[in-house]
């Protein structure tokens, strides 16, 4: 068959910038350094949009232990589809460094994209964080923490951290709950105690610094929370106090509960998920989207 058809144009072409290095960190006892990367979707055709666009940077999970900035990618195209730079960041995990480092990374890798906004179509008024499990952990700590400045280190410190929202899925908000799930002292209770630094005492310390829970106020950011009622990683429950913290210091919150879901499964990333993100976004953009 030979056919001549003409074809209008209904969505932009995205691109992909992979491997993009936003910091330097020691490695090797201190020896040698490597680059923490990211990876940027945004439209292929940047000299057709005369204003940036808002920016959702993500964080994957994998329980601070590993972590693959491109793993998510594909789930994250859609949301690049409907006109939203998308940033997929690399962080160190305990096997670099332990806790609070994966947060240091994190708020460095907004500051740079910051600095970076006009080459990437970044609207700087309007950035969201979002990820998953150990990720969302991440974002849910940027949520509540805003322009607190303890965990900023390096390049870019003129950019503050000013965040519209925070999407968390299936995220722990209280490490020191997290540890006491586990029986004391057993393997995976010492493991546990092994993400963060110090004596015993400082480790459970900074479990509770590290715990969104912990930091939530009247100028926390609104929230989008995912969580599965048969999540067999991260209880339910940890989400359910959260947002019953959120709530009462009245941040605007929403908060769904997929019924019989484990945790990381597929239904989180189905259109109808997609429609209560971009909802979400849209509500609290500050321009018209």
């Amino acid at each position: 068959m030979k056919k001549t058809i003409q074809v209008n144009i209904q969505q932009e072409a995205i691109s992909l910038i992979t491997d993009i290095t936003y910091k330097m960190e020691a490695y090797w006892y201190g020896e040698t350094e490597r680059p923490l990367k990211m990876s940027i979707l945004l439209p292929k055709h940047k000299e057709n949009h005369t204003t940036p666009l808002p920016l959702i940077v993500w964080f994957c999970g994998g329980a601070f232990q590993v972590v693959d900035k491109d793993i998510w990618i594909p789930q994250l195209v859609p949301l690049a589809k409907q006109g939203f730079i998308i940033a997929s960041v690399e962080y160190r995990t305990i096997n670099d460094a332990p806790l609070p480092a994966s947060l240091i990374d994190a708020r460095a890798a907004i500051r740079y994209l910051k600095a970076h906004a006009k080459q990437y179509l970044i609207d700087t008024d309007n950035i969201f964080v979002m990820g998953e499990s150990a990720g969302a952990v991440l974002a849910s700590m940027m949520g509540v923490l805003g322009e607190y400045t303890e965990y900023d280190q390096g390049d870019f410190l003129e950019q503050g951290i000013q965040l519209r929202g925070a999407i968390d899925f299936y995220g722990s908000a209280s490490m020191v709950d997290r540890l006491n799930s586990h029986k004391a002292n057993s393997p995976d209770y010492i493991a546990y105690l092994q993400k963060f630094e110090g004596t015993e005492t400082e480790k459970l310390e900074n479990m509770r610094k590290y715990s969104p829970i912990e930091h939530v106020s009247k100028n926390t950011v609104p929230f989008l929370i995912f969580h599965g009622t048969r999540d067999e990683k991260v209880a339910i429950s940890q989400s359910d106090n959260f947002y019953e913290k959120l709530i009462s210091y009245k941040v605007p919150c929403d908060y769904y509960r997929l019924e019989g879901c484990l945790h990381g499964v597929d239904e989180f990333y189905q259109p109808e998920i997609l429609d209560i993100i971009l909802k979400f976004l849209r509500t609290y953009t500050n321009v018209s989207f």
